[in-house]
C-alpha cells in the first residue's frame, strides 16, 4: 500500500488489521497491485527471522515482495500426471510432505547432479501441490529447471536473475497453482501457492547466507518456515553443516556420495619442484590422451595467505593456538610471536596457492598449450577456482593443487568449508572406471583426506562438532559480529554493555569500522538490541549485525 508520510507517499505493508479505530490514524491513500505477497503464516516467520538476525521486519517483507507490483495470478489446474512408484531413498519423505504428513527434516547426503531429481518429484508431480527449490547460484537453477522440465514441463518455474518484470511473471506463475519453482536465495523468502514441499541445494555454501543486514542463513529460514507452515524439508549436497546435523536432521546416505579420491604425499619432493607433481602431471597428460576433460583446482593466494616450509614442507603454525601463520610477526588468531617451522626448524617458507594463469603457464609445456587454459577458454584442461566449481561434472579428472592451505585455516570453521569445497570438486567427477581425484597434500595423515578417501562425510563432521561444542563455537553457543561507522563507538559500547552485559567484547578497529563480538545465549540480548541499534541508524550511524558470522 501507499500512505502519508513526513509530506511523501512510500511503500508499506499491512501486517496486522484492527476493526477498533484508536487515535488520529491516517488513511491509505493506494492499495499497490492486487495480490498479497506474503499471509499470515510467512508473516510469522518472517517476524522469527527479524528477531533472530536483529534486523528490521521492512527489509524481510521487500525481500518477499516480488521487484514489481503483482497481478492477482489465475488459478490453473496441473494437467493428470500417472503415479509412478519410486525407489528413490527420499521417496518416503516425499509422498509423507505432499498428503500433508510431517516427517523430520531430512539431509539427503547426494551431488546435486546425481540427486536424481525427476524420480525424487514423482509424487509431487501426481499430485496439486507445489514444491521450491532453492540453489546457490543461477547456473545450477538452469540446469535442474531444463532436468525438471523434461517430465514436469509447464510446472517448473525458473526464477530468472535480475530484478524486473520477469521475475514477478515468475512469481506470479509461481502462486497461480501447483508449480516447481527453482531459483537462487531470494525465493526463499516468496509466499508459493499450496507449497508442500521444499529442497535446499548445499546450505553449508556462502551464497545461501546474505553479508548485508539481516544477515539471513537460507538453511535457518527455510526451517523455521517449515515448522510454522507444515511443509516438507529435504536439504541435499555431499556435506551438509554441523548446524544441521545439531539441529538433529535425518541423514539420508544411499550410497557413496562421491568417487575415488587418490592422495599424492608431497613430503618427500625438493624444494622448488613445482605445483604440480610428477603423479598429477602424469594423470593430466592421460586424460588429454584419452580426449576426456580434466580440472585443476587452486585457492588464489591473497596477502597473508598460508605458507609451508620449503626445507620439510611442513605447513607454518603458530607454535601456541595451531593456526596457520604466513609471513606475519605475530598469530593472526592468538597474538602470540611466530618462529621458524616447528618440525624442523627452518626459516625459509614459501606461499601456497597461486592465481589460475601460474598454473596455466607451469602446465602448458607439460601437456601442449593449446590443451591447457583457464575454464573460459574451454580448454581439455580447464584451471580454475572454486567459484568455477558451480556447473562443472562429468570430468575424467580433477587435481586440487593445495588443499593443506584450506584445512589449516585460522578461521574455526576452516576444516568443515574445506572438507565441503573438496567435496564439491570430488563431485564434479564422473564415476566412470580410471577417473578419480588427486589431492596432493603434505599432510595425508589428517582426518578430512581420509573422510573424503572413504566416501563418509557424517563422522567426520560429528567430530568438528564435538569440537566446536568444547571449545565453545557456535552451534552449541549463539555468536554475532556487530561492526558500526560514522559514529562514536563508545555509543555502541554504552548500548552493548547495557543490554549484553560481559557477553559482548570489543570494540577492535577493522579497516574502517569498529567491531564487538557478543556470544552466548542471545534471545533476549537480539530482542532488546533491535530498537537500540535503530536508534543509532536514524542518527546517521552505519550498522552492520552478522548473527551467525562465517568469517571471525
Amino acid at each position: 500500500m501507499r500512505v502519508p508520510l513526513g509530506g511523501r507517499r512510500v511503500r508499506g505493508y499491512v501486517v496486522e488489521v484492527d476493526q477498533d479505530r484508536e487515535g488520529s490514524l491516517k488513511e491509505i491513500l493506494a492499495i499497490s497491485g492486487d495480490a498479497p505477497v506474503f499471509d499470515g503464516k510467512l508473516l510469522e516467520s518472517l517476524r522469527w527471522a527479524a528477531i533472530h538476525y536483529v534486523g528490521p521486519l521492512s527489509v524481510l517483507l521487500d525481500k518477499s515482495a516480488p521487484p514489481t507490483l503483482p497481478s492477482r495470478p489465475e488459478l490453473s489446474s496441473p494437467s493428470g500426471s500417472q503415479h509412478h512408484t519410486s525407489q528413490h531413498p527420499v521417496h518416503d519423505v516425499v509422498e509423507a510432505a505432499v498428503a500433508g504428513r510431517r516427517r523430520p527434516v531430512s539431509a539427503f547426503v547426494s551431488h546435486w547432479a546425481d540427486a536424481r531429481w525427476e524420480e525424487m518429484l514423482i509424487p509431487v508431480a501426481a499430485s496439486s501441490r507445489s514444491a521450491l527449490i532453492v540453489v546457490p547460484t543461477v547456473r545450477e537453477a538452469e540446469e535442474i529447471a531444463e532436468i525438471l522440465s523434461r517430465s514436469h514441463g509447464e510446472r517448473v518455474v525458473l526464477v530468472p536473475d535480475g530484478s524486473g518484470s520477469e521475475v514477478t511473471r515468475a512469481w506470479e506463475k509461481a502462486n497461480s497453482g501447483a508449480a516447481i519453482v527453482v531459483g537462487t536465495p531470494r525465493v526463499a523468502f516468496w509466499r508459493i501457492s499450496d507449497l508442500a514441499l521444499g529442497f535446499v541445494l548445499e546450505e553449508g555454501r556462502r551464497a545461501m547466507k546474505d553479508r548485508q543486514t539481516p544477515t539471513v542463513h537460507i538453511r535457518d529460514l527455510m526451517r523455521t518456515r517449515s515448522r510454522i507452515e507444515g511443509f516438507g524439508l529435504v536439504f541435499i549436497g555431499p556435506t551438509p553443516s554441523v548446524e544441521l546435523i545439531a539441529a538433529g536432521a535425518e541423514v539420508i546416505q544411499e550410497t557413496r556420495p562421491w568417487g575415488l579420491v587418490e592422495v599424492v604425499d608431497r613430503r618427500d619432493d625438493p624444494p622448488g619442484s613445482g605445483f604440480l607433481s610428477e603423479r598429477s602431471l602424469a594423470a593430466l597428460r592421460s586424460a588429454v590422451g584419452r580426449g576426456e576433460r580434466s580440472f585443476v583446482f587452486s585457492h588464489i593466494r591473497a596477502a597473508d595467505s598460508t605458507v609451508r616450509c620449503t626445507s620439510c614442507r611442513a605447513i607454518r603454525l603458530c607454535g601456541r593456538c595451531g593456526s596457520h601463520v604466513a609471513r606475519q610477526p605475530a598469530c593472526p588468531r592468538c597474538g602470540a610471536p611466530t618462529g621458524p617451522c616447528l618440525q624442523c626448524a627452518g626459516e625459509s617458507f614459501e606461499s601456497m596457492g597461486t592465481i589460475p594463469s601460474r598454473l596455466v603457464k607451469e602446465i602448458a609445456p607439460r601437456v601442449g598449450s593449446d590443451n591447457v587454459g583457464e575454464v573460459s577458454d574451454d580448454r581439455l584442461i580447464m584451471v580454475g577456482t572454486e567459484r568455477d566449481l558451480a556447473g562443472l561434472h562429468g570430468l575424467a579428472l580433477a587435481v586440487a593443487v593445495d588443499p593443506d592451505a584450506l584445512i589449516r585455516g585460522h578461521n574455526y570453521r576452516s576444516s568443515e568449508e574445506a572438507l565441503r569445497i573438496l567435496a564439491r570438486l570430488v563431485g564434479s567427477v564422473s564415476r566412470k572406471r580410471g577417473h578419480r581425484t588427486i589431492l596432493q597434500t603434505s599432510e595425508p595423515e589428517t582426518n578430512l583426506l581420509a573422510a573424503l578417501k572413504r566416501g563418509e562425510p557424517i563422522p567426520y563432521l560429528e567430530g568438528v562438532l564435538a569440537r566446536r561444542a568444547r571449545d565453545g563455537f557456535p552451534p552449541s553457543t549463539e555468536m554475532m559480529a556487530i561492526e558500526s561507522s560514522g559514529i562514536d563507538p563508545a555509543e555502541v559500547s554504552v548500548l552493548l554493555e547495557d543490554i549484553a552485559g560481559g557477553m559482548a567484547l570489543g570494540p577492535v578497529k577493522v579497516r574502517d569500522r569498529h567491531r564487538w563480538l557478543v556470544q552466548g545465549d542471545l534471545r533476549h540480548v537480539k530482542q532488546e538490541l533491535r530498537g537500540g541499534l535503530q536508534r543509532l541508524r536514524d542518527s546517521g550511524a552505519t550498522i552492520r549485525v552478522d548473527v551467525d558470522p562465517i568469517d571471525l
